[in-house]
């Protein structure tokens, strides 16, 4: 499902409609917000990008970041709505090409497994959030390696893989 590309890029398929790519760029840039330390509090935003008007896949291309109206501590991380803001604006600054692909945050683990309220929040997002696309990724980046899946409205979670860091 997950594989490295000669580029450095990592894509995934999991079906001809459910499939997309994290540039290299985008994985060094979102593995900097490892909590590697015993302090480190949990990160995490939205994921951002385009869907290829060829093939429907998803490009992961930015990602907001932890700031003000969010909450985190060592094991718990709640976006504010600042999020969805960026991500309006995101849509704006693309010409209306760029959109909000997924989820991501961070745990103090090496190999990242959601918990009950990680689900309860992918679920949320799939039933009541504004996105294009046949679903949302949803990423955890946990010391050692970034966790990721796919969840679709219909409440169907589908394992991406595990991406080494």
């Amino acid at each position: 499902m997950l594989q490295k590309l000669s580029s450095g890029n990592w894509s995934w398929q999991i079906s001809p409609e459910m499939r997309g790519s994290f540039p290299s760029t985008f994985i060094q840039k979102i593995s900097l917000w490892r909590q590697n330390r015993c302090f480190s509090r949990e990160a995490g935003g939205l994921a951002l990008g385009y869907i290829d008007i060829e093939t429907g896949g998803l490009l992961a291309e930015k990602f907001t970041i932890p700031g003000g109206g969010d909450r985190r501590s060592r094991t718990s991380f709640f976006r504010g709505p600042r999020h969805q803001v960026e991500a309006a604006e995101w849509h704006r600054s693309t010409g209306a090409r760029g959109t909000m692909l997924g989820l991501w945050h961070t745990h103090p683990e090496s190999i990242p497994h959601p918990s009950d309220t990680d689900w309860a929040d992918l679920s949320n997002v799939l039933d009541h959030g504004t996105y294009n696309g046949p679903g949302l990724v949803y990423l955890i980046v946990g010391t050692e390696q970034i966790g990721c899946w796919f969840g679709q409205r219909a409440g169907n979670v589908h394992q991406i893989g595990h991406i080494p860091i």
